[in-house]
Formats: structure tokens, sequence, C-alpha cells
């Protein structure tokens, strides 16, 4: 039986995902001694989505484009400047424009998103953690990264209610926000 028949199409889940959740290859190199990282797609997050039948679009990386690859990591507060917080913002509205023509807002939607999952600990994209310079050190903080201050600001003033998630990159401490991404996409 098809929609014109009166069939109602299942709705399509989305979830908007930091860049390098689908692209490893983007993140700050740490060198010799440095913490290991992933190589290509975070497997598990993605494949949290894949077993709910969520899509993802992955948002632009502002350290990326802004200072390419190679870069040493840096802390939010060394990242926090007027060219970097615009550069969040035009990847916040243009994320934004995304939901919004996903959800074709106003009608009945097609398409559901889900979720926009931060990567924590990221001076862009942590939801409850990111990294601080404290006492001239890189330390962990709680707090959220500009990437995910300017999707959500972008989001409260175009009125989209979408939770955030934050995954962290290390595996051993991963699970808790597999967890919640995994409760939240099952519920959707």
């Amino acid at each position: 039986m098809s929609e014109s028949q009166g069939m109602i199409p299942r709705r399509e889940k989305v979830a908007f995902v930091c860049h390098c959740v689908l692209n490893q290859s983007t993140r700050a190199w740490w060198g010799a001694g440095g913490a290991r990282r992933e190589k290509g797609m975070v497997s598990d997050i993605v494949g949290t989505l894949m077993n709910h039948g969520v899509g993802a679009v992955q948002m632009d990386c502002p350290e990326f484009s802004l200072y390419g690859n190679p870069r040493p990591p840096r802390t939010r507060d060394e990242y926090d400047t007027p060219e970097f917080r615009r550069r969040c913002r035009e990847i916040a509205a243009s994320a934004c424009d995304a939901m919004e023509s996903l959800q074709e807002k106003g009608r009945d939607p097609r398409v559901e998103v889900v979720a926009v999952v931060g990567v924590e600990n990221s001076p862009s994209c942590g939801v409850e953690w990111t990294t601080r310079t404290i006492e001239g050190e890189s330390r962990a903080s709680r707090g959220k990264g500009l990437l995910i201050e300017a999707v959500e600001e972008e989001m409260q003033r175009r009125g989209l209610d979408v939770p955030l998630i934050g995954v962290s990159m290390k595996a051993a401490v991963r699970e808790d926000g597999l967890r919640r991404l995994r409760a939240l996409v099952s519920s959707a």
C-alpha cells in the first residue's frame, strides 16, 4: 500500500554529528607519546546510529577548516578568538538551516532530528566537558566547546528543540555517552 493509498511512510531519523566522528583524520595531532586516536570513523558511535536506523549529517570542523592539519592540540581558551567564534556561528547556522529543511518546519515532518552528537573534552565540540587552559596547563573542565555553544544558541534562537549528547573519544569512558545516545535514538 502506498502513501497515496493511505499508508503513512515511517518517519526517518537523523543525527547531526561533529566532523571527527565520521573523519578522525581531521583531529589535532598529538605527536610522539601523545594520546592514540582511532582511524577512519568512530565505529561504536556510527554503529549505534546505524543499528537504530539513524542517518548522520556531518557538521564542519572549525578547527580543521581554519587551521588544517597537522596542527597542535589547543584549548577552548586558545581557540576563543573573534575569527574562530565567527566560523563556529557560520557552521551552527548552516547546521540549523539543514535541520529546518529536513524537518520541514511547520509541516508534518518526514525526518526527525534526534540529536546533535558532540565529542567530550573537545575545545569545539564538548557538550558537558571541554578543555581549558588552567594555571598554564590544558585541563578537562565543565562546559561546552565553542561550536556546540554556537549550535545550542542558534537552535534556541530558531526554536529548534534537539538534544545535545556528548560522547568521549576515550574508549575506556565512552560507554556512558553511548548508553545515553542509545536511549535517545531508540526512544525516538
